[in-house]
């Protein structure tokens, strides 16, 4: 059975700390704070098991027309799992389809920019996981040549 998730990001400028708040630093220099809400453990994740049917993240930010998505990277998906879709006709909203036929961890970055700050870049990073049917696998033993 396919997972559908609804992710929200909230953004602002200025460092916040704690209750789910990820200060960053903006491609200007300056401090942000970023908070998923939704998805996996309520902070913007996606967890899944292979075979399981693709699964999505309806991505949106929630906060007034001063930012927009510029659009989503991912990082350590290296089985190519993950793609970006933005909605048609929103600068604030899009889906993240992962295809999820292997087990791999994986980031998604979205891209924000701040329509107020001269187009400044913000990056917002949670993560997605393929884990694998049945028992894990046992972790391998690397031994150090003598």
């Amino acid at each position: 059975m396919s997972k559908n998730e609804t992710v929200t990001l909230k953004i602002k400028p200025g460092a916040s700390n704690g209750n789910g708040w990820t200060n960053t630093t903006a491609s200007n220099g300056q401090p942000y704070s970023f908070k998923y809400s939704g998805g996996q453990n309520d902070n913007g994740g996606l967890k899944t098991k292979v075979g399981d049917g693709q699964a999505t993240i309806n991505l949106s930010v929630d906060t007034d027309n001063r930012y927009s998505i510029n659009g989503v990277n991912f990082y350590q998906d290296l089985q190519h799992q993950l793609s970006w879709q933005p909605t048609a006709g929103s600068q604030a909203a899009g889906t993240i389809t992962d295809l999820n036929s292997v087990a791999e961890n994986s980031d998604y970055i979205t891209v924000v920019v701040d329509g107020q700050a001269n187009g400044a870049t913000i990056y917002c990073d949670p993560m997605i996981q393929n884990d694998p049917r049945g028992p894990m696998p046992l972790p391998r033993i690397m031994h150090a040549s003598q």
